[in-house]
C-alpha cells in the first residue's frame, strides 16, 4: 500500500461498511459555545464532580491546559465524551483549543 488518499479511504470505508463517517474538527471553544454545547445535554446521564471542574477550569486560567483535548458527539449533538471540559471552559472564562468529533453512532 503507498498510502494514499485513496487507501485511507478504502480503510476507512472497510471499516465502516455502512458508510457511516464521522468527523475531526479542530476548533476553539469560547464559554459561550460550551454554554451552548451542554445545553444539548449528555448521552447518559451520571453523577457530576464539581471538584474536577473547578481544577479543569483553574488549568484552563492559568493557561496550563494542553490544547488537543477530544469532544466528543452523537449523532443527535448529546456529548459522550467533554463534559466535565466543556464545563471548565464555561465556568473559566477564557477560549480554549479542542478537536470535536461529531456525528458518532450510538450503536458501535
Amino acid at each position: 500500500m503507498n498510502n494514499s488518499n485513496d487507501d485511507l479511504e478504502s480503510l476507512i470505508r472497510s471499516a465502516s461498511p455502512d458508510g457511516h463517517r464521522s468527523e475531526l474538527i479542530p476548533v476553539t471553544i469560547t464559554p459561550e459555545m460550551a454554554k451552548g454545547y451542554l445545553s444539548f445535554g449528555v448521552e447518559q446521564e451520571r453523577e457530576i464532580d464539581q471538584a474536577v471542574i473547578d481544577d479543569y477550569a483553574l488549568s484552563m486560567q492559568d493557561g496550563e491546559w494542553k490544547a488537543g483535548s477530544i469532544l466528543i458527539f452523537s449523532e443527535n449533538y448529546k456529548i459522550i465524551d467533554g463534559y466535565y471540559r466543556l464545563a471548565a471552559v464555561a465556568q473559566s472564562g477564557v477560549p480554549v483549543e479542542f478537536y470535536l468529533v461529531r456525528g458518532v453512532p450510538l450503536n458501535l
